[in-house]
């Protein structure tokens, strides 16, 4: 098996650098006791590692549910409790999670480093190392639901939670493990939690604001570094492998390691299917992220080769109507259907009275994908806070004139927006 960087040695034990998670503990306090809860369940990798400060494990690639189940008290004063795989104990213990259970996964794994140095040959180093294991001890073939639920039924006894009224991030517990999440935890109660889940991650941390604009500074810088590469003759898959190689090229010389990244090149008539390769008149639409430890960049811009259509300026202006629009209207207090409306009429206004998209944009951070909750869409209730980072999209896909995009990242901020990245980027859509 081939374990990512920062997690071969994790179960090893000495010293390790802590880890705090992202979770704001006294906003988590107020929405749970205004909802009536005791603590909230987190089960999706990505909320685990932002409630704990340490990785889920290998074992949630499966995404059912048990490798890794944190648990956060209402109580800010308290500890949050978790179960995890063995391979990624350290790493919770060192980010403070207790009580903390641990249950065995597949991989054969063990640490002889309290034994080194030392003339014993392998055998008896190993025997050392695993001599606190249980006789018959035996791994199973992925993972054990039963025995990690009943792990985490030991840690709510431990957190006082055994008749507690409970919190679950149910989106993340699939419909197959439902009922065996809720015989572990009777008699306490299990209620759907996802919506307050949702409203602690769309505020983000400084932790992970910082990671955020250092994904969005990599992907702006490499953006432009791509630009010069459209070229008549190119292919959608070059073109494609060319940002993601000027993606690792910028985050080694910026010193930054494990960045991942994503992109959404298109060009011509087609904005789905780019066949042939980049010709004169074509539309080019860059839609591209790169991914800082789980948090994701999302820019775009649209650029044509040599002079820009009739009917690809008449498209883009609508678009940056609606961009002017709706962009001074990113500040706190501001409900995001207010800012579908107006990007929405803008397009309209232009022209085109049939024009309808679902949203205007999304959340930023650390997904599945690159979008995350909460969207600007027409019957959205969200109202802007400071510290929630956006995406600010005005996108159009027309088969037989090209796709159209303008998008940059934002974090609002006390008195406004601050442009995380897109500013140094031209707006229009730019003649190659």
């Amino acid at each position: 098996m081939r374990r990512r960087p920062g997690v071969d040695n994790a179960m090893r034990r000495g010293p390790h650098t802590a880890m705090p998670g992202h979770v704001d503990r006294a906003r988590a306090s107020r929405l749970l006791e205004a909802a009536g809860l005791n603590a909230l369940l987190v089960a999706a990798p990505e909320t685990f590692r932002w409630a704990t400060g340490a990785p889920a494990g290998v074992a949630m690639g499966w995404r059912r549910l048990g490798p890794a189940v944190a648990v956060v008290p209402a109580d800010p004063a308290k500890p949050v409790g978790a179960v995890v795989s063995d391979l990624f104990a350290a790493e919770a213990r060192d980010a403070g999670c207790d009580p903390l259970r641990v249950h065995a996964i597949w991989p054969e794994a063990c640490s002889v480093r309290d034994f080194l140095p030392s003339d014993a040959h392998a055998a008896m180093l190993i025997a050392r190392a695993t001599a606190h294991r249980p006789e018959g001890f035996a791994r199973p073939g992925t993972f054990d639901r039963g025995t990690a639920l009943g792990l985490l039924r030991d840690v709510l006894g431990a957190m006082g939670y055994a008749e507690a009224r409970l919190g679950a991030e149910l989106s993340a517990v699939p419909a197959a493990d439902l009922d065996a999440l809720r015989d572990a935890v009777a008699p306490a109660r299990i209620s759907d939690a996802t919506a307050i889940v949702d409203r602690l991650r769309a505020v983000k941390a400084p932790g992970e604001i910082a990671l955020l604009r250092q994904a969005g500074a990599i992907t702006e810088a490499a953006l432009a570094g791509f630009v010069p590469l459209l070229r008549a003759g190119a292919t959608r898959p070059e073109l494609g492998r060319a940002f993601l190689d000027l993606v690792q090229a910028e985050a080694a010389r910026r010193g930054v390691a494990g960045v991942t990244a994503w992109e959404y090149v298109g060009f011509g008539a087609s904005p789905w299917s780019s066949p042939g390769t980049l010709a004169p008149g074509d539309v080019v639409k860059v839609d591209v992220g790169a991914v800082v430890g789980g948090y994701t960049a999302d820019l775009a811009r649209t650029f044509t080769l040599g002079p820009a259509p009739a009917r690809a300026r008449e498209v883009y202006a609508a678009l940056q109507g609606a961009f002017a629009a709706g962009r001074p209207l990113f500040r706190p207090g501001t409900a995001l259907r207010d800012i579908h409306e107006a990007c929405q009429r803008a397009v309209r206004a232009a022209g085109f009275p049939g024009y309808t998209r679902g949203h205007f944009g999304h959340g930023l951070g650390a997904s599945i994908w690159s979008e995350e909750w909460p969207y600007t869409e027409a019957r959205s209730e969200v109202v802007l806070e400071p510290g929630m980072v956006m995406a600010f999209e005005v996108p159009w896909y027309i088969d037989g004139i090209g796709g159209f995009i303008v998008e940059d990242m934002l974090l609002i901020t006390r008195d406004g927006a601050e442009t995380l990245a897109g500013g140094a980027l031209p707006r229009g859509m730019r003649e190659l």
